[in-house]
């Protein structure tokens, strides 16, 4: 698995850790940080792939969720808001981009296989 499939899946499992600490859930904060662990240990990719692109497509509804409810609180009392909403927004989509890399990443994985199948010859 490549290192850069995994990092942004990462970095928005970390995001999704602060976004739960900040909203008063502490204990929530587990079900990022096992994913995160699940990839550090370097579990097989293949049975945690499906996994993963579940919780990045949960933590990319949950961020699209926060933004409509931040914009229209914003809207309810006349403050600016599309520097919130742009901000969010774009957090939302990078972690649907993170989920589609992970999704991706078995095809990836199968391609970059059959390239040391082809490099390497069989000696028999």
């Amino acid at each position: 698995m490549s290192f850069r499939r995994i990092l942004p899946a990462q970095f928005c499992l970390l995001l999704m850790a602060v976004l739960a600490m900040r909203l008063g859930f502490p204990l929530i904060m587990i079900v990022p940080l096992t994913g995160m662990l699940m990839v550090a240990l370097f579990i097989p990719w293949a049975e945690i792939r499906f996994l993963m692109t579940g919780v990045l497509g949960l933590c990319t509804l949950i961020w699209t969720v926060m933004t409509v409810m931040r914009v229209e609180l914003r809207m309810a009392y006349e403050q600016p808001f599309i520097r919130l909403a742009a901000i969010l927004g774009g957090v939302a989509l990078f972690n649907a981009w993170a989920a589609w890399l992970v999704w991706s990443s078995r095809k990836a994985c199968a391609e970059e296989q059959a390239e040391t199948r082809t490099a390497t010859p069989l000696a028999q």
